[in-house]
C-alpha cells in the first residue's frame, strides 16, 4: 500500500466491537509501538488509538474499536507499517523493516513505509487480497509509463486501462466486496489521470453509487474528481461574491450553496461538504481572502456539524492554519547543532530569519539545500537555519559537507514537536520569520521556486518604510 492516496479514513468511532492486532516486532525489543489512524482525509492528523512496548520476546498485542473497515498504520520510531483493520476481526502479523537499499531514491513523508507480513488472523485474507492487487497495479503502471513515453493517445490509455480492468475484475472476482470497490476505484484513479472523459467517469464511478468513506481510493478519486470546483468559484466565477460572504455571517453555509449551484453532481451533503473543506484549504495564500476569514469559517462549520467526519475536517484544517498563519508567533523548535550543542529558534529573534526544515537524505531536499548559499551570499541581513527532521548525526554531517554549510544547522528526532507544531506532512518546507518572532510568509516559497523574488521584495519594502534592508 505505497500508495500517497492510501492516507485517507473515516473517524475512529466507539462502537465497543474491538478488533486485536497482534504480532513481533524482533527488532524493536523495549521500543513503544503505535496504531495510528487519520482523524480526516484532508489534514492528515493522526490520532494513536493504542500503543504499549514491545515485550521482551519481541511480541506485541494491541486492542482496537474500529469502524467498520478502517485504513490504519503501526509505527515503530521512523518506521511504519500499514495495512487495514477490520470490526471484531483480528489480523496477526510480522513487523519487521525491509532492508534499505541506498541507491534508490526515498521519499520523505514523515515515515518510510512499507509492506508487513501478515501471518494470520481473520482479517488475513483482506489484507492479503488488497496487498496482491497493489503489486499488480505497481507492475502494471511500470510496464505503461515507458509506452506513454512514446504513445500518449487517450485511446492507446483507454485500452491499456480496459484491459488491466478486465484481468483483475478476473483475478479478484471472488474477494470481498470491499476489496472490490477499492480495486475499482484504485482504476478510477488511473483512468482519471490519463483519461480526461469526465462525464463518463461520473457515469461509471460516482452517478447512483454509494457514499465510501471508509474506502480511500473511493475518497481520493472524489476528491480529485470535483478538485479546482471551489477555486473555480471563488477565485474566477464569484470572485467578489466570496470575498463578502467570507466577511459576513455563515460564510459556509453561503459556500456550500454556491458550490452546489455550479456543481449539481454533488448532492450528497456530506460529500459536497468534504469538496467545499478541501477547496478552502485551497484558498489559503490567495489574494484578497484573508486567512483569518477562512479560519472562521471552517471553525464555525466545524463546531455546528452533526457529521464528527466532516467537522473533524474542518477543525482540523481551521487548527492548521491557525497555528501557522501569517502574522502568529513561531513555534519554537529546540535543535542540537553537530557538536551536541542545544540552541532554540527563539534565540535568532531580532532579525528575518529564512528557516528550511528538510531530510538530509533526501535528493529532492538536497536539491533545495544546494540554492541556500545563493541567497545567503545575496541576502545579509537574513538568518538562513536548516533544521533536518529525523536524520542521524552521520546523515546531516554528509549534508553539512556536500553543501558547504556555514549557516545555523542542526537537527531534530521524529519524537520532536516540531512535527506537531509545523504541521510536517513532508519535507522540504520553508518558512521566513520576521525580527519579532512571527510568520512573515507560512508556509514560505521553495528556493527554487520563487525565495529569491519573495526577499527581493521584503527587501524592497523595507527600504519603502526607510527600515535596514535584507539585501547588500
Amino acid at each position: 500500500m505505497r500508495f500517497l492516496w492510501l492516507l485517507f479514513l473515516i473517524p475512529f468511532v466507539s462502537s465497543g466491537q474491538h478488533a486485536v492486532i497482534r504480532g513481533v516486532a524482533p527488532l524493536a525489543i523495549g521500543q513503544e509501538i503505535q496504531l495510528r489512524v487519520y482523524d480526516d482525509p484532508i489534514s492528515g492528523k493522526e490520532r494513536i488509538l493504542s500503543k504499549q512496548i514491545i515485550d521482551v520476546d519481541g511480541s506485541f498485542e494491541l486492542k482496537v474499536v474500529p469502524n467498520e473497515v478502517q485504513y490504519a498504520f503501526l509505527q515503530v520510531g521512523r518506521e511504519c507499517a500499514d495495512f487495514f483493520i477490520e470490526r471484531e476481526k483480528d489480523v496477526e502479523l510480522s513487523f519487521v523493516p525491509p532492508k534499505r537499499d541506498d541507491k534508490k531514491p526515498r521519499a520523505f513523508n514523515e515515515r518510510h513505509f512499507f509492506i508487513p507480513k501478515i501471518t494470520g488472523g481473520k482479517s488475513a485474507k483482506l489484507n492479503e487480497q488488497i496487498i496482491q492487487f497493489n503489486a499488480s497495479i505497481d507492475k502494471f503502471l511500470e510496464s505503461i509509463y515507458p509506452q506513454l513515453k512514446q504513445r500518449r493517445s487517450p485511446g492507446f490509455v483507454g485500452e491499456k486501462v480496459a484491459e488491466f480492468e478486465a484481468q483483475m475484475l478476473k483475478d479478484f472476482n471472488s474477494s470481498e466486496a470491499f476489496v472490490q470497490d477499492y480495486i475499482k476505484y484504485s482504476i478510477a484513479g488511473i483512468e482519471q489521470t490519463f483519461l480526461s472523459d469526465r462525464d463518463r467517469l461520473y457515469n461509471k464511478y460516482l452517478k447512483g453509487k454509494r457514499v465510501q468513506f471508509n474506502n480511500p481510493s473511493y475518497v481520493n478519486f472524489v476528491l480529485q474528481f470535483y478538485q479546482g470546483e471551489v477555486y473555480k468559484i471563488a477565485v474566477v466565477n464569484k470572485h467578489e461574491e466570496c470575498k463578502k460572504l467570507l466577511d459576513g455571517k455563515e460564510a459556509f453555509a453561503k459556500m456550500d450553496e454556491l458550490l452546489l449551484a455550479a456543481e449539481t453532481k454533488l448532492q450528497d451533503v456530506s460529500l459536497r461538504r468534504m469538496v467545499l473543506i478541501e477547496g478552502i484549504d485551497g484558498l489559503f495564500g490567495q489574494k484578497d481572502f484573508e486567512a483569518p476569514l477562512l479560519i472562521d469559517a471552517l471553525k464555525d462549520f466545524g463546531m455546528l456539524s452533526s457529521n464528527s467526519y466532516v467537522g473533524s475536517a474542518a477543525k482540523n484544517i481551521a487548527a492548521k492554519h491557525e497555528k501557522l498563519a501569517v502574522g502568529t508567533f513561531a513555534p519554537d523548535i529546540v535543535f542540537n547543532d553537530l557538536n551536541g550543542t542545544e540552541k532554540q529558534l527563539t534565540e535568532l529573534q531580532g532579525t528575518y530569519v529564512f528557516l528550511e526544515l528538510t531530510d538530509a537524505k533526501n535528493a529532492y531536499c538536497q536539491r533545495e539545500t544546494n540554492v541556500i548559499p545563493n541567497l545567503k551570499s545575496e541576502f545579509k541581513n537574513v538568518r538562513f537555519v536548516t533544521v533536518c527532521v529525523g536524520n542521524t548525526k552521520a546523515e546531516m554531517q554528509a549534508l553539512q559537507k556536500q553543501m558547504n554549510i556555514d549557516w545555523d544547522f542542526g537537527g531534530v528526532s521524529l519524537s520532536n514537536a516540531i512535527l506537531e507544531d509545523y504541521d510536517i506532512q513532508s519535507l522540504p518546507l520553508f518558512f521566513i520569520i520576521d525580527p519579532e518572532g512571527k510568520f512573515y510568509r507560512s508556509p514560505g516559497p521553495d528556493p527554487t521556486k520563487g525565495a529569491q523574488q519573495e526577499l527581493l521584495s521584503l527587501n524592497e519594502k523595507l527600504k519603502a518604510k526607510n527600515k535596514s534592508s535584507v539585501g547588500k
